[in-house]
């Protein structure tokens, strides 16, 4: 018996720097996440909405949808949309929260909510047209989070927070680098304690953990994608030792790294500014 039957996904997508408008009237449930960057939004041409940072919204059937970024801006936008039995069910409960009048839900923890629909992404583009368990998992992870008070989460100073969305965005966007989060506290006048507890506030992992967490996302992208030597991807994603890397490599992924290459290469994946 699959427990995940009834659910399936139509489209999918994570553009790290979207631009334009969309004017439609959705065949599907799609949940639409704006991780950075401003945008507007109006629903059967009511009031408009006008947002910056991350916040969400639910496009619905038998509702007229405009929404995009400003003229001359980019942001982050993301989006899955489904279709199902078991969405019908998720939208009978109050799981999947349609709301045309108050569409739109602040999202409390962004990182954690972009890493699951990347995660998502991920997983359908390597398994597809199969609609794998653990994608229907993951999605009703981003339901429950959608439910999350963004007040039961630490708050950050407004005068850092734009700093450290800044960064952490960096960080996933060029992991290969070389960070050193001392000197970045110093160039704050923070301590590397209260530098700590700020980045883990708006990524959801402590600086160091992150950093891996984006390399190994990297590497990961690099076995699909090339056939280069495991040593090589693991030096240009910033690891000095290959063992290291294989060991965290397979903690992360269940898979070494060239069994990971051998099950998804050729397969697809998520595009390659979205890492994590």
């Amino acid at each position: 018996m699959n427990f995940f039957d009834g659910h399936y996904f139509s489209h999918y997508v994570s553009t790290p720097e979207h631009s334009g408008e969309s004017h439609h009237v959705p065949i599907y449930y799609g949940i639409q996440y704006n991780h950075s960057g401003r945008f507007w939004l109006r629903v059967n041409h009511g009031e408009r909405f006008e947002c910056e940072g991350p916040w969400a919204f639910i496009t619905n059937p038998g509702a007229f949808f405009e929404y995009g970024s400003f003229p001359g801006e980019t942001r982050h936008h993301n989006f899955i949309c489904s279709y199902g039995e078991r969405v019908d069910r998720y939208i009978s409960s109050g799981l999947l929260p349609i709301d045309n009048v108050h569409p739109l839900i602040r999202i409390g923890n962004p990182e954690r909510f972009l890493e699951t629909m990347l995660r998502i992404i991920s997983l359908l583009r390597c398994t597809e047209p199969v609609v794998p368990a653990r994608a229907v998992l993951l999605y009703e992870e981003l339901l429950l989070l959608l439910h999350e008070m963004p007040a039961s989460v630490p708050a950050v100073p407004a005068f850092q927070e734009n700093y450290f969305r800044r960064l952490v965005e960096e960080v996933r966007r060029h992991p290969e680098k070389t960070w050193d989060f001392n000197c970045e506290a110093a160039r704050r006048n923070l301590t590397t304690a209260h530098f700590r507890r700020l980045f883990r506030t708006v990524a959801g992992l402590p600086p160091q953990q992150f950093l891996i967490q984006c390399r190994l996302q990297f590497a990961a992208a690099r076995l699909v994608d090339t056939s280069e030597p495991v040593g090589r991807i693991a030096e240009d994603a910033g690891f000095c030792n290959c063992f290291y890397f294989s060991r965290l490599f397979k903690a992360r992924f269940r898979l070494s790294p060239l069994e990971y290459r051998r099950e998804f290469a050729g397969r697809g994946r998520i595009n390659e500014d979205c890492r994590v």
